[in-house]
């Protein structure tokens, strides 16, 4: 049996496919430890073997996305990476090099924007996969603009310098196996792929959801679920303004994950909370409203049709492969009216071609595998 560590940033959404990844891994017999900031350990499989990252970095991080999330697509990506991916990999080295002193792991399973965990498993001569939450392994950033990836590969030079390591193009990305949480038909079947590059589909069990929610209030009808997620959600107060505006009289339910004092007084249709066990409510719905990030595929996996309205990042790449494969409805987060949204809300539930795309997608997911394939991919690393 092996021993695997697994490196993850301190943002919930990369640690979950490792949390469902890690519980296969155990449930075959190997031992598996997460190292991360101390704040995200609820994040990981209750009892889990934990090495804590001990620092006041991960706040400070957190809100310089927040200040970016609504910033055009090239202002927040390079704050993103100067201000946030970079500090990381600075920051989390010596922690994650302790951590396979003490544990001694026989290959490191490490989110792509914790560039520590590549780091240390490139000093330490160990094997390690790539963890891909992100679109940007499957979507063309840069062609628009070479500058741009210049100047990334030459921060990730820089990075790769102060940690002893000759510098590589891309050291997010693992030579010997990246792990890709979605399929190949969402990704777009005439694409080309190197040969390590596996199509896992969404990994989701092993979160943990013991969040209080009102089940007993859901009604019978259509079902729209409004999230902007766990980062970008404070921004999202005008948006969950227009939501209100645009549905507080429909003939549909409208479940909403956000902030506190956000959507005071919700409509009668409204259920409003900070957190919502999104796991045991996607069965449920019909339709998700999203900023586009992994919670599209979360509910792509369920066979629902979206409304996506993209805030930053790779999100607007999310957003246009769901809406090239006919899944979903595109809006502007920042431009978005309330009738605008409004139609696009019923464009999904009413027109059948979006839910018949969705669970074309769906099948693709299945198909790919889930965490049974990401853990066989990463038996055969060892």
């Amino acid at each position: 049996m092996s021993r695997y560590l697994v490196v993850a940033p301190p943002f919930p959404s990369h640690i979950y496919p490792t949390a469902s990844v890690g519980l296969e891994l155990e449930r075959r017999g190997h031992e598996v430890a997460w190292v991360t900031y101390g704040e995200q350990q609820a994040s990981v499989p209750a009892g889990a073997r934990f090495y804590s990252l001990a620092s006041s970095a991960p706040q400070g991080l957190v809100e310089d996305i927040q200040r970016q999330a609504g910033a055009p697509w090239l202002a927040g990506m390079k704050v993103f990476f100067e201000d946030v991916v970079a500090p990381l990999a600075r920051d989390m080295l010596p922690g994650v090099e302790a951590a396979i002193d003490d544990f001694r792991p026989d290959a490191l399973l490490v989110d792509q924007m914790a560039l520590a965990g590549a780091f240390a498993a490139r000093r330490r001569g160990l094997p390690w996969a790539t963890s891909s939450t992100s679109c940007s392994l499957i979507a063309d950033h840069f062609g628009p603009y070479p500058k741009v990836e210049a100047w990334l590969v030459d921060l990730f030079a820089g990075l790769q310098r102060e940690a002893g390591l000759e510098p590589v193009r891309w050291p997010d990305r693992s030579p010997a196996l990246v792990l890709l949480y979605t399929s190949r038909a969402y990704a777009g079947e005439g694409l080309e792929f190197p040969g390590h590059y596996r199509f896992v589909g969404p990994a989701l069990g092993g979160r943990a959801e013991a969040v209080d929610f009102p089940w007993e209030a859901l009604r019978e009808g259509p079902k729209v679920f409004v999230s902007l997620g766990s980062l970008f959600a404070f921004r999202g107060e005008r948006f969950f303004r227009i939501v209100r505006e645009a549905l507080a009289d429909a003939p549909v339910q409208v479940v909403v994950s956000a902030p506190a004092g956000f959507l005071p007084d919700p409509p009668a249709n409204f259920i409003v909370r900070p957190w919502v066990p999104l796991l045991q409510l996607l069965p449920k719905l019909d339709a998700l409203v999203t900023h586009a990030g992994t919670t599209l595929t979360e509910g792509l996996l369920h066979g629902l049709p979206s409304v996506a309205a993209p805030i930053v990042h790779d999100q607007g790449s999310f957003a246009q492969k769901a809406v090239e494969a006919g899944a979903a409805v595109r809006v502007g987060f920042n431009r978005v009216t309330a009738p605008e949204l409004r139609r696009a809300v019923f464009e999904v539930l009413e027109n059948p071609s979006y839910r018949a795309a969705a669970q074309r997608l769906q099948t693709s997911f299945r198909e790919a595998g889930g965490a049974p394939a990401a853990a066989s991919a990463l038996e055969a690393l060892a």
